[in-house]
């Protein structure tokens, strides 16, 4: 397999739920183009078909440097999750209802 002649991408320059370092199994990161989780074989995403199902991915053979160990990226992980959660509401507030108009035929005239 050949890479795409793009650049390196590091994989400290990723965004955390972009790569899956889990230490029992293999490293997979996300197709910067299609954005399909791959299996990183020889440094590189393993190929696969673009949307039409024909053509090959422009991001198939991506090459992406592992300079990160699974226990940082688990912490920056667990970072990214932490800010994430202070960003989301807790609840939702809706709007009381407003009461329903009597039926035409009790209005009075």
């Amino acid at each position: 397999m050949r890479h795409n002649e793009r650049p390196v991408l590091l994989a400290s320059t990723m965004a955390p739920n972009l790569l899956s370092l889990h230490p029992d199994e293999r490293p997979m990161a996300v197709c910067t183009d299609c954005g399909a989780w791959r299996i990183l074989r020889r440094n590189m995403l393993w190929p696969h078909r673009a949307a039409d199902g024909v053509s090959r991915c422009p991001g198939s053979g991506q090459r992406i440097v592992l300079d990160l160990t699974p226990a940082e990226w688990l912490s920056s992980l667990s970072v990214a999750c932490r800010d994430a959660a202070g960003r989301r509401a807790r609840r939702t507030f809706s709007k009381p209802e407003p009461p329903a108009p009597p039926p035409l035929h009790r209005m009075a005239a």
